[in-house]
């Protein structure tokens, strides 16, 4: 079916949650998009709540599956050809933005990860830090085009193409809440896709699931590793342009 599906993963949280899916209603015509919701186990309200919510799938797993799992398993449930995965912090203020987002993926015929939020440059070490980074944050935007192409795309929120996500061997799961989506923009990368950021205005609440993960720091050390021991011969991946660059290196010159 043609349309957009998307997909938010959930742990507790339960207000901004509903914060979430009442603004994506707000800012989207009636019937643009499914939104798909998978609670990781949540002990709060959200199992009681969602569960009432008509016009919504809601996916109640007794475990916390981590991100890329849950993604995966809303995933095979999605009735629309654009899949557009996303936390339930971000709040993107641009009206018909699900209707932009994936008119601009069927339209651009390399198209492998887009999203708002990516870089330029994936260094060595598999970070992106640095001025090559890529959005369009309310009242602190980078992003002067209409779009920018890029090397990675960050988690908070990334869409592709169902034949895309499959082509390019879904969510790796063993990145359970960090680097699946620094992998899965390598993997688009690698087999010939091209990965954009998108000019639309967006504000992120922060982490707010991640706080409640005991271990995070943790988890997040042991999936760099992991991405590195995988990715690390490629880097780094530098998308930017010799302008660009020759910018950067004439900003950063003593004066």
């Amino acid at each position: 079916m043609e349309g957009i599906s998307i997909i938010i993963p959930v742990y507790n949280k339960l207000e901004i949650t509903l914060r979430c899916i009442e603004h994506i209603r707000k800012m989207n015509r009636k019937g643009v998009a499914e939104i798909i919701i998978v609670d990781n186990g949540s002990t709060d309200a959200t199992p009681v709540m969602l569960s009432k919510q008509s016009d919504i799938a809601y996916i109640r797993s007794l475990e916390n599956l981590g991100i890329a799992k849950a993604f995966n398993c809303a995933a095979e449930n999605a009735k629309g050809d654009i899949f557009c995965f996303m936390h339930n912090d971000v709040f993107v203020h641009e009206q018909e933005w699900a209707a932009r987002l994936a008119a601009f993926i069927r339209t651009t015929t390399d198209a492998g990860v887009v999203g708002l939020y990516g870089a330029k440059m994936l260094r060595r070490d598999g970070s992106f830090r640095g001025w090559t980074i890529i959005h369009a944050i309310k009242n602190a935007p980078t992003i002067r085009r209409s779009f920018e192409k890029v090397a990675v795309v960050d988690g908070l929120l990334l869409a592709m193409r169902q034949q895309v996500f499959m082509d390019i061997g879904r969510f790796q799961e063993a990145y359970t809440m960090h680097y699946y989506d620094k992998d899965i923009s390598m993997r688009a990368w690698d087999r010939g896709y091209s990965n954009y950021v998108l000019n639309m205005t967006f504000e992120h609440q922060s982490a707010a699931t991640r706080k409640q993960i005991s271990g995070e720091a943790m988890i997040r050390d042991k999936a760099r590793e992991q991405f590195l021991e995988q990715w690390g011969h490629h880097l780094p991946v530098d998308m930017s342009t010799f302008s660009e660059k020759l910018k950067h290196v004439f900003r950063m010159a003593p004066r």
